[in-house]
């Protein structure tokens, strides 16, 4: 059994649209609007990956990946953004995100890595490969 996408996106019609995107790929997908709710989403399941857009008020996704890997030590994630620079590149890398894409997702590049962790059976440590757009 596949373990839903958490997919944390301020942007409440680009976080919708990715589930159905993603629900088109054979993937079940939660969204969350913001930190909180992404952590609180964390608690009660357990995910098999999770996309974050980087840019959200409350917390940057940064500091959610890292809150959410207290709670989840072994989930990996993507990053999106639309603001693909060192600032929000290197950020990333140092917490262990799988991959920083640009927005929008391009799904060419964004469905195999997410096969690739949850098919492949990948461990979700720091020190993944990372992709700056």
């Amino acid at each position: 059994m596949k373990l839903p996408i958490l997919v944390v996106d301020d942007d409440r019609d680009g976080g919708t649209m990715m589930a159905k995107l993603l629900s088109a790929f054979g993937y079940q997908a939660c969204v969350a609007q913001n930190g909180p709710v992404a952590l609180e989403l964390i608690r009660r399941q357990e995910f098999g990956i999770a996309i974050i857009d980087y840019h959200m008020p409350i917390m940057n996704g940064v500091e959610l990946f890292r809150l959410m890997r207290e709670i989840r030590p072994n989930l990996a994630a993507i990053f999106l953004t639309g603001y693909p620079t060192i600032d929000v590149v290197f950020p990333a890398i140092e917490a262990g995100i799988l991959r920083v894409l640009s927005k929008p997702a391009d799904f060419k590049e964004l469905v195999p890595i997410i096969e690739e962790h949850l098919e492949g059976g990948h461990a979700a440590v720091g020190g993944g490969q990372q992709t700056a757009p």
